[in-house]
Order: C-alpha cells, then structure tokens, then sequence
C-alpha cells in the first residue's frame, strides 16, 4: 500500500536538502512548473478560441506585428542583461548602495530611451505602408496603422516596466515571472470572451486589449514589490547617476549586439514565410511552434535560474557546483529530448483534436520543430552558462555568424530545395547546432580554466 505521508515526507527532504544555491533553484523550478503549467493550458485554449475571433490570415497578421516587436527590444542596448548580471554580482559581495545606482540609473535611462522610441514611432507610422509590410489586403492601411500604434505604445511602455522582471530573474526568482505569465493568460481569455460575446471579429479592438494587458501586469508587479522585498532599493531621483553605467554596460555593450543578432535570427522567419508563400502561413508554423515549444519552455524553467547562480557561484570561485549542476542539467536535457520525441508521434492526433480542421500543420513541418526543439534546449543549457560568467565575445561571433548563414539558407531550403516552410526552420535549427558546439567547446575550456584569447573575453 503506498504510503502517503512518507512520499510527502520525502518529498519535503528533497527541497530542503543540499547547497542553499540548490534549494532556491529546487523552490522556484517547483512554483514555476505550476504557474507554467496552468499557462500553458490556457495558451492552448486561447488559440482557438482567437481562431473562432479572427480568421486565418487577421491571425497570421497579428501574430506578425507583434513579432516585429521584437526588432526593438534591441534599444535597452544590453542594460537589461547587464543590469541583471550586476545585480547578482552586487547581490553576492553584499554591495547594497550599488544596487540602488544600478537599480534607479536603469530606470532613467530607459523611461528616456522608451520614450524617444514612441514620439519618433507615432511621427513615421502615418508614413508606413502596413499592407505592403504585412502582405495582406483584408485589413485597411488606416486600421493596421492604428493597431500598430497601440502594439508599439505599448511595447513603449513595456521597455520601462519590464525592469521588475529582470531584477527578479537576477535575483534567482524566475517562478514569479511564470505566475505573471499566467496572470497574462488569465486575462487574454477573460478578454477574447467578453469579445466573442459582444463583438464580431475585429483585428484592431483584439490587438489593443492584448497589447495592453501586460503592461497592467508589469505595473501591479512593479508597485508590490518596491513597496516589499526590494523598498530597500525602489528607484528614486537622488539614486540616478549615468557614471554608474560604465559598470552595466561593460556586460551590457555584448549582450545588445547578441540581442540584436538573436532578433534578426528568429524574427526573420515570419517575414521570410509572409514574403514567400502569404502571411496564412504563418499560422501553422507558429502553431507548430507553440506546441514543440511547450518542452522548450518547461526545459527553460528548470535552466532559467542557471545564469543567475552561476554568476553567484563564478564569483565566489565554487567551481565544483558548477560542474555538478552542468552534468545535472545534461542529463535533464536527455530526459526532456525522448519526451518531445513522444510528442512529434503523437502531435498529427493532437492537432486534430486541438484545432480540428482549421489549420492543417504537416508531419514534416512537425519533425523539423522536434529537431529545432532538441538542439536549442542543448544549447540553452551553454548559453545560460557564458551569460552568468560574462564570456560573451565567442558567442557574439557566432550569433552575429548565424545571421548571415540563416536568411539565404531558409530562402534556399524555402524555395530552391521546395522544403516550403519547413526549411526555414530546418536552417535556424543547422545555426543553433553550430552555436551549440562551440558553446559548448567553451564551457571546457572556462571550467577547466583554460580558456584564453578570445575564448575568455
């Protein structure tokens, strides 16, 4: 008979035992799991319910424009990132007064920068040839201009909320980041129902309600926890001091060049797909996405903590926990690889039932997201490595390298090869295997302190 109170018990054992470095990444990998776990579950309920709002091609064109979001998240300049690694570092050597010029200098510049984006935005959209941009002749020129500025207004304001999210992160608390995308997901549903009830299917009313939900998340994040955990370090005018920026932007100067480089790698796809075959097909790629990308995601909560502690654990020379968590992470890594495997066999009965026959995604399309899936988990694992050491040089050129290779190859597979679709992602995943392997040449060389030249940059 199973004994109920011992597994409990030992259960209890498991999250309170080890490194305090291991019990904090064991508590946030278990919280994370559930909001993650009930956000994807909605996610999946959101995508026909919007299929049922918009149809085909309004779909593929939202899921576009928000993309080319992502074109933009590059104007922080890497401060995010390098505010994130100096935090942990000030966290480790107890450098409090650090914290507050990092924490409130941060803020300034990026509520500058977030604004100049948005005033010289709403200047050139009226100039924009959104259908032209876009590929689509159902949505007028005018309303996709409007709904553009809603999208990026937004991202406006996202640019300066978003901050609480990275001083979380650095401080080794990513499940709340999970819980925030749940609370998101809650609030899209709510919405699309309301909207399904008391509207027909409109594009432009859809973007404006889902482009400002995050924001009222960020906000309700930002004023709970500058008024708890971290009031010692709430921003404020007599902490801003640009001299403070030398330190953030030392790390922060190489994580903006891989941000941009990363950006136009997985940005490119939609719009060499819209450009190709229409932005319909869009849809089914980035359906494709979401379902492989569930054991992306849940691999990422188990790696996400990674980066932070390893910067704790870098600068306080514990070189053996490293290692120990890197072999930990490799086999969890193998675990996660057979269980996409199941999910690309039974993926054809799954979208079946998920999306019935509103969108056809293909079996080949399927296979190439389980292969994309597997290599980028692998490589997550050495990516969140160099980013807590702040080795980034090697992985600058490999990124800013990819680029080049990864826009002719999917046209190439795309269209001379006749691979359609799938060989956009077939060439994303042939640049992430590259990357992989000499993240990964890296990784030996820095632990074994070896690492010299470029390799320790």
């Amino acid at each position: 008979m199973l004994n109920i109170s011992g597994l409990i018990d030992n259960i209890k054992k498991y999250f309170v035992k080890g490194h305090s470095r291991d019990k904090l990444i064991k508590k946030n990998i278990l919280f994370s799991y559930v909001y993650k776990a009930l956000d994807i579950c909605l996610g999946f309920l959101l995508v026909p319910l919007v299929l049922s709002y918009l149809n085909e091609e309004q779909y593929g064109v939202w899921l576009l424009l928000f993309s080319l979001t992502g074109y933009f998240s590059f104007m922080d300049v890497g401060l995010s990132h390098g505010l994130r690694n100096k935090f942990a570092e000030a966290k480790a050597k107890d450098e409090v007064e650090k914290l507050r010029y990092y924490v409130s200098t941060t803020y300034a510049l990026l509520a500058i920068i977030g604004s100049v984006f948005f005033i010289v935005f709403f200047i050139v959209n009226s100039f924009v040839n959104w259908e032209r941009i876009l590929n689509t002749k159902i949505i007028l020129n005018d309303d996709l201009a409007t709904l553009s500025l809603f999208v990026f207004g937004a991202f406006s304001l996202q640019f300066v909320f978003k901050i609480i999210l990275t001083i979380l992160t650095a401080d080794q608390r990513p499940s709340i980041i999970n819980l925030q995308g749940f609370l998101i997901k809650c609030l899209q549903v709510a919405t699309i129902l309301v909207l399904i009830k008391f509207t027909e299917g409109s594009l432009l009313i859809l973007g404006a309600a889902f482009s400002m939900i995050p924001i009222v998340s960020l906000i309700g994040l930002t004023i709970y926890y500058f008024n708890k955990d971290y009031k010692y370090i709430r921003p404020k005018m007599a902490y801003i001091d640009f001299s403070y920026l030398k330190d953030i932007m030392n790390v922060g100067i190489k994580f903006f060049f891989i941000t941009v480089a990363a950006i136009v790698l997985f940005s490119t796809d939609n719009l060499i797909i819209t450009q190709l075959y229409g932005p319909e097909q869009v849809t089914p790629y980035q359906i494709a996405n979401k379902y492989f990308g569930m054991s992306l995601m849940l691999f990422a909560i188990i790696v996400q903590p990674l980066w932070s502690a390893v910067t704790d654990a870098f600068h306080k020379d514990d070189f053996d926990w490293i290692k120990n968590t890197m072999k930990k992470m490799t086999k969890i890594w193998l675990l996660f690889s057979a269980g996409t495997l199941f999910m690309l066999i039974i993926s054809p009965y799954f979208f079946k039932i998920w999306l019935g026959d509103k969108v056809h995604i293909s079996l080949t399309l399927s296979f190439f997201w389980f292969v994309f899936i597997v290599i980028q988990s692998y490589n997550m694992i050495y990516t969140y490595f160099i980013n807590g050491v702040g080795k980034l040089k090697v992985q600058l050129y490999i990124t800013l390298f990819s680029i080049l290779f990864n826009i002719p190859a999917s046209i190439f597979l795309a269209k001379t090869l006749n691979m359609g679709v799938s060989g956009v992602i077939m060439a994303t995943t042939i640049s992430m295997l590259l990357s992989a392997v000499v993240k990964t040449i890296q990784y030996n060389k820095i632990i074994n302190l070896r690492a010299h030249g470029v390799w320790n940059k």
